[in-house]
């Protein structure tokens, strides 16, 4: 039986609708054999075209609408229970490490402000030598897959710089500079700003674009039985992975009339 759920995004567009429709994931899909490498660029163009009614430009969403969708997605399909493999206690300072089953609906959403304007300044002030106000937006989720294969970004070890290369992805002007690329903005903050301007470049970024879904939730603490102890669970290929067991919880729920509807307020702890 087909299964459908309308949605809200969290982000406003020019191009697509406020509300998405979800719907079934193929029983045979790419998702059972894609790495993490790859998990992105799948979703966008093979599985959310055919999970979504909507006919849309997946990779213009925000990268928050983008995992927004994932999540909910993933609890349409296969319910909300995720086996974790590690969960921390504040409490008792305790990681426990095993197999647990927590429940997605207690990862956290963060909404953006109303009237938001996805072009944020950091005006030169704020920053201790560097003079000239930087300017940065939202990323999509094609920019931020850009970025983390960019090889310009590239350290001594072959790795990327995620941070770096996030940051020059969401930058779109320094000082008078408008329309750089992020190869122009990297050089420009690796010749002009100090070490102490970089961090409290990368701290405002990162506080000032804080929305969409946390990294992880709540879960009883296997330990001490604290209901505050957390765990991480990250939009990616494992995310899409439920053990049979969370399948069958899942059903027991549904069979005892407690399932959930996912398009609850996105302001509301989801």
């Amino acid at each position: 039986m087909a299964i459908s759920e309308k949605i809200e995004l969290l982000g406003t567009y020019t191009d697509i609708p406020n509300e998405l429709t979800l719907t079934n994931i193929s029983t045979l899909n790419e998702l059972d054999y894609v790495g993490a490498e790859d998990f992105d660029q799948t979703m966008l163009e093979n599985i959310l075209p055919t999970a979504i009614t909507e006919k849309i430009n997946f990779e213009s969403l925000l990268e928050i609408d983008y995992q927004w969708i994932c999540r909910c997605l993933r609890i349409l399909n296969f319910g909300p229970y995720h086996t974790t493999n590690a969960i921390f206690c504040g409490k008792c300072s305790k990681t426990s490490y095993g197999e647990y089953r927590v429940n997605l609906n207690t990862i956290d959403c963060k909404p953006l402000p109303d009237k938001f304007v996805n072009q944020i300044t950091l005006k030169k002030d704020m920053f201790l030598d560097f003079n000239g106000d930087v300017v940065f937006k939202l990323p999509t989720i094609r920019q931020m897959i850009n970025a983390y294969k960019d090889k310009a970004f590239q350290t001594k070890d072959g790795r990327v710089n995620r941070k770096l290369a996030r940051m020059c992805y969401m930058i779109s002007s320094i000082k008078t500079n408008k329309n750089l690329t992020p190869i122009e903005i990297k050089i420009i903050i690796e010749n002009e700003f100090s070490r102490a301007d970089y961090l409290l470049l990368g701290g405002e970024i990162a506080d000032k674009s804080d929305y969409g879904l946390r990294a992880g939730g709540s879960a009883q603490c296997p330990n001490c039985g604290n209901l505050d102890g957390t765990y991480l669970a990250l939009t990616d290929d494992r995310f899409f992975r439920p053990t049979l067991g969370d399948i069958r919880e899942w059903k027991h729920d549904r069979s005892q009339g407690q399932g959930e509807n996912i398009s609850r307020d996105k302001a509301a702890n989801v």
